[in-house]
């Protein structure tokens, strides 16, 4: 009878130890899916200089850019690992490029991401529409499955229930340029990020 009870114990005593080691090994794996909030601006550089010499074509004829629309089409965040993880973020998304260089800043939706270390950002452009002065539209067909920008940050940290800020500032100096009558697409953009809200 006592050697029973002794069974009857280390039976619930093993049970209970694996219900907690199974315990732990959730709690591990709810850290490892924990995600911080991220907000992304997108903007033109701090200097309006570059603006008129990237709205303004080599192509002999003096036609400039009026509206330069890029579809976003995702996000993707390298962490210190080397990894690329998609923010989760609504899109896609429109933006007028030329109405950015004017002084325009666009609020993207919100996303999220793992917890982590980031140093890198890439930025997926599936389509560029273009409008001239003279009312010519141009759709610039993109190479594969669209443009990616690569934009490398000073290393910075998302954290569970905080909001990392990024700002993204669209570099015009090559992005536009006129080539054996094709208008080719270079686009390049520069990270700040801001400290967690």
């Amino acid at each position: 009878m006592r050697n029973g009870t002794f069974t009857k114990v280390g039976i619930l005593g093993l049970l209970l130890a694996t219900v907690l080691a199974g315990g732990c090994s959730d709690s591990g794996s709810m850290t490892g899916s924990a995600t911080g909030r991220v907000r992304m601006t997108m903007g033109g550089p701090v200097a309006a200089a570059g603006a008129v010499s990237a709205a303004t074509l080599s192509d002999d004829d003096g036609r400039r850019i009026d509206a330069a629309v890029i579809t976003l089409s995702s996000i993707l965040a390298r962490n210190l690992d080397g990894e690329l993880v998609d923010v989760s973020v609504d899109l896609p998304m429109d933006v007028d490029l030329i109405a950015l260089l004017q002084g325009r800043t666009v609020e993207l939706p919100t996303g999220s991401l793992p917890v982590g270390s980031y140093d890198q950002l890439v930025i997926v452009i599936r389509s560029l529409h273009v409008t001239l002065s003279d009312g010519t539209v141009i759709d610039v067909t993109p190479p594969g499955g669209g443009w990616t920008a690569i934009v490398r940050a000073e290393p910075f940290d998302v954290v569970e229930g905080q909001v990392t800020t990024v700002h993204l500032r669209f570099r015009p100096e090559r992005a536009f340029r006129f080539i054996e009558g094709h208008l080719e697409f270079t686009p390049e953009f520069d990270c700040v990020v801001d400290d967690h809200d």
